[in-house]
């Protein structure tokens, strides 16, 4: 067998130009798709889409040698041929740059993807959620002014209590003051891009959505996102913008499947902040639901001493819905 002198690799059985087209054919198979791993298959992060193209040449060792160009150059090449294009995020001071990457050569030049693809595409397994999801759902006349994505992930199990309570290290200086919307990712035309970390058994209902031939977006369900709008107030856009979500929400809504979601969530104060918003709103019973919003009510009833909670979480209201335990707006 011949062997290239300058590093003693076989030579490939095929020359440079069919190799390159070797590699692309099988990108381009990739990115002509979409699946629940990588819904969106025009946009990807920069790691992920190495690793794709490092599969390929793996699984073409033999054509290819393994002095084909690495991963990286494969990009830049992509690029300079026109076929991928750097977005223009803006990572937040001292976080270290998150290239992503529009794979569209039919694409116009001056199109980019919405926030939702690009958040889609920077956290394949995310669920969007939040202010975001009402605008998938329709259910705010308002544009969101910031976007989420969220990891699922399974609950902590309980830490047992030390015997001796450990002493807080000194903090010197102001401390920074922590963002009520959680963890900047980045900025995107302007608009800020959260990520964020959701227990899973609080989330039961999530959807993927067809929203293009080459992108599917995996998001919350009208009813989780009203069920949301409960506990992350803030993070839905405002009181003003849950209530309008909810009285939207409510024309188009599935009670048996919101009575799942409340049922897997299994928790009372989800249980009276729905009740509780839907007599707020003069709604209709629901046979799927009545059932667990009156037993919710009457536990409440039964429960000397407790505390009302705010119909929305963290917001403070004046006003005390006896029945539910649940102060109004």
């Amino acid at each position: 067998m011949a062997y290239e002198k300058e590093n003693k690799e076989p030579l490939s059985p095929l020359p440079l130009k069919e190799r390159w087209d070797l590699v692309f054919s099988g990108l381009s198979s990739l990115l002509s798709s979409t699946d629940s791993a990588h819904p969106v298959s025009r946009v990807w992060r920069h790691s992920d889409l190495a690793g794709e193209i490092a599969s390929i040449a793996q699984a073409h060792v033999a054509e290819l040698t393994t002095n084909f160009p690495p991963a990286r150059e494969v990009i830049e090449r992509m690029v300079h041929i026109g076929w991928a294009k750097l977005l223009p995020t803006l990572t937040p001071a001292g976080k270290k740059d998150e290239h992503l990457y529009l794979i569209d050569m039919e694409a116009p030049a001056n199109e980019l993807p919405g926030v939702p693809e690009l958040l889609q595409g920077a956290e394949p397994g995310g669920v969007l959620c939040y202010f975001g999801a009402l605008e998938l759902h329709e259910l705010s006349t308002q544009l969101p002014a910031f976007y989420h994505i969220a990891r699922l992930e399974d609950p902590r199990p309980p830490t047992p209590a030390a015997k001796t309570p450990k002493p807080k290290p000194e903090t010197t200086g102001p401390r920074k003051p922590r963002d009520p919307l959680g963890t900047l990712r980045f900025h995107y035309q302007g608009i800020p891009c959260y990520s964020t970390r959701r227990d899973r058994s609080l989330v039961p209902g999530t959807q993927l959505r067809q929203q293009g031939p080459r992108t599917l977006l995996r998001t919350t369900t009208l009813e989780q996102t009203l069920l949301d709008t409960l506990l992350h107030p803030l993070r839905c856009g405002g009181e003003a913008t849950v209530l309008e979500a909810w009285e939207r929400g409510l024309r188009r809504w599935n009670p048996e499947r919101m009575a799942r979601h409340l049922e897997a969530i299994a928790r009372d104060d989800f249980d009276r902040r729905t009740g509780a918003m839907l007599e707020l709103l003069d709604a209709s019973e629901e046979p799927a639901l009545t059932p667990r919003l009156r037993a919710a009510k009457a536990r409440w009833q039964h429960t000397a001493d407790a505390e009302p909670i705010p119909l929305l979480h963290g917001l403070d209201y004046s006003r005390v819905s006896s029945g539910w335990g649940v102060t109004l707006p």
